[in-house]
């Protein structure tokens, strides 16, 4: 089986406030994952799963237009039930505590948010029969099953860009390898390292 955890596109930032919870896609979030859908068509895939929040919803839409996506809960992201999307760019202070492992101000633990991680993952791997399985998620679900695969307690090992791909692949004699993090469409803005 091959896993692409795709993150979704960015969120918008000025939102009327019965939006400020789930906001919708931003212009440059719709860029984001139509360039993304050039990779995704490239490789294939046999079947598209999402999360059920807004802003991976309507970058499914985008993504692979015209595909129904299984909507499963437990690909959403640790604030799915948060009063406000914070930006993780925006270095907002909650932030800090998610990265110490302490997820209660999202009201779950760390433990509860990984075994939800996994149990979507074992389905989607047990449904494909071996196939090229897409999900559209969030970046601390990518994070999460990344750090549950080296056995790490960290829940940031990397930041996954808006829109881009992370490609995880099962054998059943060797179980998880990964084979790609933050692959994207488009090359970012600022040199990756300074000569």
């Amino acid at each position: 089986m091959m896993l692409t955890l795709v993150r979704h596109g960015e969120p918008e930032r000025d939102v009327v406030a019965a939006e400020r919870g789930d906001p919708p896609l931003s212009a440059m979030g719709r860029m984001h994952m139509a360039e993304a859908g050039r990779l995704v068509e490239a490789d294939g895939y046999d079947v598209v799963y999402c999360s059920p929040l807004r802003r991976a919803r309507e970058s499914a839409e985008i993504l692979v237009p015209g595909v129904e996506p299984v909507i499963d809960e437990d690909l959403a992201e640790f604030d799915r039930d948060a009063q406000q999307y914070l930006h993780w760019e925006d270095g907002a202070g909650p932030y800090r505590a998610y990265l110490a492992g302490d997820l209660s101000p999202w009201g779950t633990t760390l433990d509860e948010f990984r075994a939800r991680i996994w149990s979507v993952v074992e389905r989607m791997r047990r449904d494909s029969l071996g196939g090229r399985v897409v999900a559209v998620t969030h970046g601390g679900v990518i994070n999460n099953f990344f750090a549950m695969l080296l056995g790490s307690e960290q829940v940031s090992l990397f930041q996954p860009a808006y829109g881009s791909l992370n490609r995880f692949l099962y054998r059943a004699d060797e179980g998880w390898t990964t084979m790609e993090l933050n692959a994207t469409a488009v090359r970012p803005e600022e040199p990756l390292f300074n000569s």
